[in-house]
């Protein structure tokens, strides 16, 4: 059996992991955020807020976008408040990078927090 034969399986089976990721990261980045825990910096916010420029078109996180955002960051953004925002992009890219119906709710959570994230950390109206 070649490699190519195997490896769609690996990733298929794999894809539903990084989604739970995603969202139980998303969700401990928003406890912290809700308790002080993570004050994000002005790298954080200023990528975050391009991000969501680059997304205001068509409101979909993108590879491509989530991509720029991580590169734009450079080494900084993993030292940055010990490189929360780097991880939560690197797994909202992995997830989009394959995307599938179950992941929408995860990247919708991770698109709330980014935006909370690009107005100081404020809670939104709603209390996310």
């Amino acid at each position: 059996m070649s490699h190519e034969t195997t490896a769609p399986h690996a990733v298929t089976d794999q894809y539903p992991e990084a989604v739970e990721r995603l969202t139980a990261l998303t969700a401990a980045l928003a406890v912290d955020l809700d308790r002080g825990g993570w004050t994000p910096g002005p790298l954080e916010r200023t990528l975050t807020a391009r991000l969501l420029l680059a997304c205001a078109g068509d409101g979909h996180l993108t590879p491509v976008r989530v991509r720029d955002t991580l590169s734009d960051g450079s080494v900084a953004l993993t030292y940055v408040n010990e490189g929360r925002l780097a991880r939560l992009l690197a797994l909202l890219l992995e997830v989009t990078d394959r995307p599938v119906p179950d992941a929408a709710v995860a990247e919708a959570d991770a698109a709330r927090l980014l935006a909370r994230v690009a107005r100081d950390g404020s809670q939104d109206a709603d209390g996310r």
